[in-house]
């Protein structure tokens, strides 16, 4: 009798079991869509009950991080990175999506910190070396700044980003020809690179190449406007851009558009992936 007792409990175990992973993998996978579907309030709660399921599912508590940052939940991903961190300490795309989040939020040397602990466990990622620089650069440590950009590109060079970023860098030591070297190089690799242009667009006006700086700026209004068709659309309705010189461009573009300048960290989308 004991026997058969005892031997129901285990099938009854197993059976909860599979049917709390069932539950958990189905509502993982539901987190997963919605967060690729742009609807981030859907991903978080789909996390959270899978999360009662799993309850230490590094997987769950990153990827939820990652759509509490995009709802500007700043704090929410910090916990949610720090308790992956808690349960796998060398899960390395929560190292990251905390360094990008503590970036977002100013906190230049915790996500310097943080980025150089993800590198620890994947020291050939060149997108952790890319975002470091960034950090780096916010930080004013320039050189620092190049050597990771530098990385990064013997790692990943094709990476027009990179290459811009690194150029930025460049012409904030005031080495213009480097930092006009480093733009090319991004356009070359990207023709379609509306920030590099611009960018290129000030080196030459910085330069003195009035007629090329001319060129560049048309080019990064035109690259920039079809990528972002609403925000032109909304320029034109304020009578923007009706003097096409290069002054008056520049001067839109800084104050208009404060993210066409900025490394955006889209690179999460990778670090998602990669955690399942």
């Amino acid at each position: 009798m004991f026997k058969k007792i005892f031997a129901g409990f285990v099938v009854f175990t197993i059976f909860v079991q599979v049917n709390a992973q069932n539950d958990f993998e189905s509502l993982f996978s539901q987190g997963r869509a919605a967060y690729h579907q742009g609807d981030y309030k859907t991903a978080v709660a789909r996390y959270t009950k899978a999360l009662d399921f799993k309850p230490k599912s590094v997987a769950a508590y990153n990827n939820r991080g990652i759509a509490q940052k995009h709802l500007g939940n700043f704090e929410e991903a910090i916990k949610d990175f720090t308790a992956a961190l808690g349960i796998d300490p060398k899960h390395a795309s929560s190292y990251y999506n905390r360094a990008n989040t503590k970036h977002d939020m100013g906190k230049f040397s915790e996500a310097i910190a943080d980025y150089t602990k993800a590198l620890s466990y994947k020291p050939k990622d060149a997108n952790i070396y890319n975002n470091r620089g960034v950090a780096n650069r916010d930080m004013g440590k320039l050189e620092e700044a190049l050597k990771d950009f530098t990385s990064s590109l013997g790692l990943n060079p094709k990476s027009a980003k990179t290459y811009n970023n690194r150029g930025m860098t460049h012409a904030k030591k005031g080495d213009l020809q480097s930092a006009l070297k480093d733009f090319t190089s991004a356009l070359n690799i990207n023709p379609n690179y509306g920030s590099a242009y611009y960018n290129r667009g000030v080196t030459n006006q910085k330069l003195g190449n009035t007629q090329a700086a001319q060129n560049d700026m048309k080019k990064a209004k035109k690259k920039h406007k079809v990528q972002h068709p609403k925000y032109y659309k909304d320029l034109a309705m304020k009578g923007k851009f009706k003097n096409s010189s290069f002054k008056a461009q520049e001067k839109t573009f800084k104050a208009e558009d404060a993210d066409f300048n900025k490394n955006p960290f889209d690179v999460q989308n990778k670090a998602f992936d990669s955690s399942f």
